[in-house]
């Protein structure tokens, strides 16, 4: 992997100083040396967590159903990832200010990674909280997590791929920080416990575009376009034609039916995000009016 595949970039109203330059170059080549780290590998592949009912996922919380080995070889071989959906390969990393320099920006039509001044200005934040957002936000862009609005249970978010590949970033890179003198001065200032690399994402909410509709999501679209046909059917149940009517009461079974399968979907959930849908229910109406 060439260094050359991050660019660091500036817009029209931010840029890097040489300092921080310094400290985003270093950051790249640790993100690249966990990326290809044996160590980084094997602990994906072995993830696992549990839920408050203890049910026990062997894949990351919301990460569209992928399994362990799926997400290591999407972020390991992201270049070929964004070559399959036509984006330029090369990651570009950008400074920023607040949200408004972000959604003003014209994009250049590449991945982006955007790092906040206010942080990379301060000593605390090292090459690994670098390299921790890289790995991140990356993990975003390549569509390892379908949380697109707030989760149910917020606190699964630490078994989500983007955040577990951050702290496994900074684990990773502490396998080296006793031979490699610029990683073990950076761990003599990092505080493991409350380790926080602010990414951008987490900082500014959703600022990735997601390419992937949760499955819930489109059952719920689904259900609400029938729903609302039904509705207009039953205004008109007074003058329907023998179709219509016909109509009416196949929307009706679909809807049952339509409901019983999202539910049974929630509940063989591969990685605990049907189950955040499963407390949203959809109303379906009971049987249809009749007048007495």
């Amino acid at each position: 992997m060439k260094l050359n595949e991050i660019k660091i970039g500036r817009t029209r109203s931010s840029f890097f100083t040489r300092i921080q330059k310094d400290k985003l170059e270093a950051g790249i080549q640790i993100f690249h040396k966990v990326l290809n780290s044996k160590n980084f590998r094997e602990n994906i592949l072995q993830f696992h967590w549990t839920n408050k009912q203890n049910k026990r996922f062997h894949r990351f919380y919301h990460a569209n159903g992928l399994s362990n080995r799926q997400i290591v070889d999407r972020i390991q071989n992201y270049l070929d990832y964004f070559n399959t959906l036509g984006i330029p390969s090369q990651l570009v990393i950008l400074p920023y200010n607040s949200r408004k320099e972000i959604l003003s920006y014209n994009s250049i039509n590449k991945p982006i990674v955007w790092v906040s001044l206010n942080c990379i200005n301060n000593e605390w934040y090292t090459p690994i909280h670098i390299a921790s957002a890289i790995c991140h936000e990356l993990a975003i862009l390549l569509d390892l997590d379908s949380a697109v609005e707030q989760t149910v249970n917020p606190e699964y978010r630490t078994y989500s791929a983007p955040n577990y590949l951050g702290w496994l970033t900074m684990q990773t890179a502490k396998l080296w920080k006793d031979n490699i003198t610029d990683i073990g001065d950076a761990f003599r200032i990092i505080d493991e416990k409350q380790y926080n690399y602010f990414p951008t994402s987490t900082i500014m909410g959703n600022i990735y575009a997601k390419t992937i509709s949760h499955s819930q999501a489109n059952f719920d679209s689904l259900i609400s376009t029938l729903l609302s046909e039904q509705e207009t059917l039953f205004e008109l149940q007074d003058t329907l034609t023998v179709s219509e009517t016909t109509r009416l009461i196949c929307i009706e079974e679909v809807l049952l039916k339509l409901t019983s399968l999202k539910n049974q979907l929630a509940d063989c959930s591969l990685d605990g995000s049907e189950l955040d849908y499963q407390s949203a229910h959809v109303r379906i109406g009971n049987s249809r009016r009749t007048d007495s």
